[in-house]
């Protein structure tokens, strides 16, 4: 005598059901005629891709088997939704549930949906109970005799399946999930605002660096410098130690290098630290600094007599150039180094700025490691801006044919300062390492609540969310997922169209990112 059993696991919007299809023993002629049908079961039982190896074996009772719905989908209907019939429908026998684990987008109407269904077995009857349902009054659709008849999917859908022989009956609640919040947009919910750590009205200097995997905010006041750090962004308390700094810090050029920090003097004297606590001269004076790659840090040296790239410390072979006319000698954005497969080096790009006369650019800067030089198409471009927040990030792009999105690196732009003393509030984005750029539009928005700003600083940081943490949705994975890895973007302090400091820390993620993992 043989035994099959059959396990997996699906999640509806709550709660994790892990279902067990009854064991019976059967007759070997029955195991025989139940091999070809099982075949047939791989879309219900198997949410995996299709090239992974299924080693599952698989019975059903005969009273199982004679009300099983095999597949259900919806019918084609572009006036609905583009590839509607490819929507895929999880089937829970167990707890008699058929949902589309992946929602579908906000807005869409499900009024009037026609659908497909499968048995393993021929049946005696299908029929549709609709209740609740905000177009279609209660009724009851015999789906056997009316295949084509639109259903209202608002209410409460049940499909009561009957056998052939009329011995065995069985009811599926049938949902169709449509996303209540638009899963691709970036968001920055208000209940997440913290108090920006070492905010004060007295502060005249104020900025935050990621050193390792530590977080530290400079302030300076005007007399006292103080150093805050944490070991993530959205901690509550961070630890605050008084300085006795042996110089005055120039606070807005603090940068976090590989190693050490750095930061000017107001007389233009480079000055290094480990920590942040202790200081130490590198002997040299530069005009502004720019950023750090890997372990040095790259500056501008000189004044009305000219301009020049500098770096420190410098590496073999290095000799200071002149900076180009159009090159922001000062106020560009963040300096943003990524690693990529395009290139033997990491790049660094920087975004607007001053040029040596004054001028506001809009102009995107690369950095090879070697040399700088101009990247962006003048035809796509930004606006010219000075301190702009820039920051390596996220989106999603659907996939042809398929109800499938593919996630994307992507640059973001936002806040900084333009040409009029007018602050600008449009969120820029770049599919293409910096070279082309495109306004959010209605989805990626700096929201009405979050006051314009420059000289913001952001990052990414990935934490662990869970399931009860979070907007939890139905997904097709078979394994349940306890908690997954989700990036979210802070937003620190920055300075209004009066330049006084804003007092907040903001907390942003795309939504996609942010919900149940669905595959």
């Amino acid at each position: 005598m043989t035994e099959f059993f059959c396990n997996f696991a699906v999640c509806n919007k709550r709660t994790n059901y892990e279902i067990t299809i009854m064991t019976n023993k059967v007759p070997l002629y029955f195991v025989l005629a139940m091999a070809a049908m099982l075949l047939s079961l791989s879309t219900l039982v198997s949410c995996k891709e299709k090239d992974k190896e299924d080693n599952t074996v698989y019975n059903y009772s005969e009273s199982t088997q004679t009300t099983l719905v095999k597949g259900f989908a919806l019918q084609a209907d572009a006036n609905v939704l583009a590839s509607l019939d490819s929507v895929h429908f999880t089937i829970d026998y167990d707890n008699g549930l058929i949902y589309n684990a992946d929602s579908l987008p906000v807005g869409t109407d499900i009024r009037a949906l026609k659908v497909k269904i499968d048995f393993l077995n021929t049946v005696h009857s299908a029929e549709f109970l609709i209740t609740g349902a905000t177009q279609q009054s209660d009724t009851i659709i015999n789906y056997s005799t009316s295949s084509t008849k639109s259903i209202d999917f608002t209410g409460n859908t049940i499909l009561k399946v009957i056998s052939a022989d009329q011995t065995q009956e069985k009811d599926y609640t049938v949902k169709v999930l449509v996303h209540k919040v638009n899963p691709d947009s970036l968001v920055w919910p208000q209940p997440w605002r913290r108090d920006l750590a070492g905010y004060s009205p007295n502060v005249v200097g104020h900025k935050a660096v990621k050193h390792g995997e530590v977080y530290r905010i400079m302030t300076y006041d005007g007399t006292e410098s103080v150093l805050w750090t944490a070991s993530s962004p959205n901690q509550g308390i961070w630890d605050k130690q008084v300085l006795d700094l042996p110089f005055t810090p120039n606070v807005s050029s603090l940068i976090a290098a590989d190693e050490l920090l750095y930061m000017l003097g107001t007389d233009g004297t480079l000055y290094s630290s480990p920590d942040g606590i202790a200081w130490s001269s590198a002997g040299v004076k530069w005009y502004s600094l720019i950023g750090a790659y890997g372990d040095r840090v790259l500056g501008i040296v000189g004044g009305s007599e000219g301009y020049y790239h500098d770096e420190y410390p410098h590496t073999d072979g290095f000799e200071v150039s002149a900076a180009e006319d159009d090159f922001p000698v000062s106020h560009s954005s963040n300096l943003v180094q990524i690693d990529n497969q395009w290139s033997m080096s990491p790049q660094a790009i920087i975004v607007g700025g001053l040029d040596r006369n004054g001028r506001v650019l809009n102009d995107v800067w690369g950095y090879d490691g070697l040399r700088w030089g101009k990247i962006n198409n003048s035809q796509s471009s930004v606006p010219a801006v000075t301190d702009a927040t820039l920051f390596l990030y996220y989106t999603f792009k659907a996939l042809s044919g398929v109800r499938h999105y593919a996630q994307q690196a992507t640059w973001y732009l936002m806040g900084g300062k333009q040409a009029n003393g007018e602050l600008n509030s449009t969120i820029y984005l770049s599919h293409t390492q910096g070279v082309t750029w495109i306004k959010g539009d209605s989805t990626i928005a700096q929201p009405s609540h979050m006051p314009k700003f420059y000289g913001a600083q952001a990052f990414v940081d990935t934490e662990t969310q869970t399931a009860s943490g979070a907007a939890a949705m139905p997904r097709r994975i078979q394994s349940p997922v306890i908690s997954w890895e989700c990036p979210y973007i802070y937003l620190f302090g920055g300075y209004n169209d009066q330049g006084a400091l804003l007092p907040y820390m903001w907390r942003g993620v795309y939504n996609r990112l942010y919900f149940y993992p669905v595959y």
